[in-house]
């Protein structure tokens, strides 16, 4: 635990109202939450921030974690414990967090990732405040893997500079970090309960955040990624093929119900996305051939008469797959 107590964090307040909202989401995180929740309390504002974690019913030590840092941090820390899981429902945690914001900003952070810069929020928010005409910011942020700082992910410019929707939309939900994610307030109110009900992950609120006035990119990167950990959702759901299959149609299924909210005006983009979507998911030889089949004849309209062609010569013929393979490594032919 962070080695600062709750009167130092508000010492450097300015005035009373808080400015930013910390949503962060967790589900057995036990071996990560410390260091979230440390990256948080870290930060150095001049005004004040409060942090809402929900928890998804962890059955390892998250919520004992969470407790002790209530305890010392009652002011700033208010957790959500919910007693029965409502991702597996269907439920967006978030559409418990919203309600709860009091801040003029809501910045986003899962509980398995960690912030790295302490000027984060300060930097975030005057950012903003600079730009009044965009919803949100982001930045690029750093890949760890196995605990190691590997490389900068989402470095998508060499100076501040702002994004249009369809640059967004394109970008396929990984253009903007989530531990990144900084939106107005107003914007979240603004938006339909059954979008934040029912649509999990941030994407469809970085489409949503940017169709008016783009989206800020910072150049500079404050965040960190985990990547391939054990108990990361994303994680543990590729490791099943009918739960990928859900999630490619879930995904779908958002973006066509975005893409309605916003008046259609997005129609090329969200095909284009859906299009690639479904053709890396038949490419994908981890997943159950009857499930890649499932899904090329669901958007066989789609693909070209050449990807129709390498479906059925290459894609789903694993015994030519693996003989290409061997030919291609073998010594005269390099």
């Amino acid at each position: 635990m962070i080695d600062k107590r709750e009167e130092d964090i508000i010492k450097n307040w300015k005035n009373s109202d808080i400015v930013v909202t910390i949503a962060c989401v967790t589900y057995n995180h036990e071996y990560y939450i410390n260091k979230a929740l440390d990256s948080f309390l870290m930060q150095e504002t001049s005004f004040p921030f409060e942090i809402i974690i929900h928890d998804d019913v962890s059955t390892d030590r998250t919520v004992d974690i969470i407790r002790e840092y209530e305890t010392k941090f009652p002011n700033i820390i208010k957790p959500i414990y919910q007693k029965e899981n409502k991702f597996s429902q269907g439920i967006n945690p978030m559409s418990f967090i919203f309600p709860k914001v009091k801040g003029k900003y809501i910045a986003f952070c899962d509980g398995d990732d960690f912030w790295t810069d302490k000027k984060k929020l300060q930097i975030q928010v005057e950012s903003m405040e600079k730009n009044p005409e965009v919803n949100m910011s982001f930045h690029s942020v750093y890949e760890f893997i196995n605990g190691k700082k590997r490389r900068v992910l989402s470095k998508q410019a060499d100076s501040n500079r702002i994004f249009n929707t369809k640059e967004i939309i394109l970008g396929g939900g990984e253009f903007c970090p989530t531990t990144s994610l900084m939106f107005r307030k107003k914007l979240i109110l603004e938006v339909p309960k059954y979008i934040t009900r029912i649509i999990p992950g941030d994407y469809p609120m970085q489409i949503i955040g940017s169709n008016r006035g783009g989206a800020l990119y910072i150049n500079r990167c404050m965040s960190a990624y985990r990547v391939g950990e054990a108990t990361s959702w994303s994680n543990i759901t590729m490791k099943n093929s009918q739960k990928q299959k859900n999630h490619l149609l879930s995904f779908h299924k958002m973006l066509t119900i975005v893409n309605e909210y916003l008046n259609n005006r997005f129609d090329k983009e969200i095909k284009e996305i859906i299009y690639n979507s479904s053709l890396a998911f038949i490419k994908r030889r981890t997943i159950d051939i009857s499930i890649r089949d499932e899904i090329f004849n669901r958007y066989r309209e789609l693909f070209s008469k050449k990807q129709k062609i390498l479906w059925y010569l290459l894609y789903r013929n694993q015994d030519l797959h693996n003989g290409l393979a061997k030919i291609k490594n073998m010594e005269f032919l390099k």
